[in-house]
């Protein structure tokens, strides 16, 4: 398995995110991952970069155990983990073109030319040709969402983590940046894990579908099969059905 979460509990204070979040995802796929707003979705997402250390449990990447990693092997696998952040967290005082280029200024060896063919490659990529010298204030919300998933695969990583990528958008940009991140497992042949509420989303764009419930995975598999499960928790969050998930908080 590409990466792997094990038994991972992590609090902050008194609050008990995670219980015992275990999680494996398979090389090639794209896992959405889902749950109700504060059940630590995103507290598993940072745990697979060293964002977060957890208080008990095990993080593997590529068979290396995040918590026996020296600060210049966790760089190294951060190198191999591109990150779309939720409202893309673009520096508005830097062009598109070095927003998408800051993580390959910190490859040794790699030439301003070199930089500059990979930035347009990515813009390629995302939709956005001929984007570099515009400023994020000059992009509509769809556009930033791109840059910032240009931004992610410009150091052609083998993972990409999404939070939330479609977050604020409509519904055809939604679709637009799902099909998006379609295409980037196809062509760059990378291993994916969104984040997301959205559940239109993530049968789109899915292999298999992961819901986070009272700080643990309670169902993991296909869109086929999470929309015939009898799990009553899981129809509920994913028909919008309270009622359903109420008898089991």
């Amino acid at each position: 398995m590409s990466l792997r979460l094990v038994e991972v509990h992590k609090a902050f204070g008194s609050k008990q995110i995670l219980k015992g979040f275990t999680l494996e995802v398979r090389e090639g796929e794209t896992l959405a991952l889902i749950g109700a707003s504060g059940s630590g979705k995103s507290v598993a997402l940072k745990h697979i970069i060293g964002l977060l250390q957890p208080d008990a449990g095990e993080v593997w990447v590529d068979g290396r155990r995040i918590a026996d990693l020296e600060r210049s092997e966790l760089y190294e696998v951060r190198r191999n983990v591109g990150y779309v952040f939720q409202f893309a967290a673009l520096f508005d005082s830097m062009t598109v073109g070095e927003n998408v280029g800051m993580g390959l200024r910190r490859i040794p060896g790699m030439s301003e030319a070199e930089i500059q063919e990979r930035v347009r490659e990515s813009l390629r990529l995302v939709d956005l040709p001929g984007f570099e010298d515009r400023y994020p204030a000059e992009l509509s919300g769809g556009q930033k969402k791109r840059a910032g998933l240009a931004r992610a695969i410009a150091t052609h990583p083998k993972y990409v983590l999404y939070d939330e990528p479609t977050t604020g958008l409509d519904p055809l940009t939604k679709t637009v940046i799902d099909r998006l991140t379609i295409r980037m497992r196809k062509e760059l042949n990378v291993t994916g894990v969104a984040v997301t509420h959205d559940m239109d989303s993530a049968y789109r764009m899915a292999d298999r579908i992961a819901m986070l419930h009272d700080g643990r995975v309670r169902f993991v598999g296909t869109p086929a099969e999470i929309q015939k499960t009898e799990d009553r928790v899981v129809r509920g969050f994913i028909e919008g059905r309270p009622e359903l998930v109420g008898e089991y908080q």
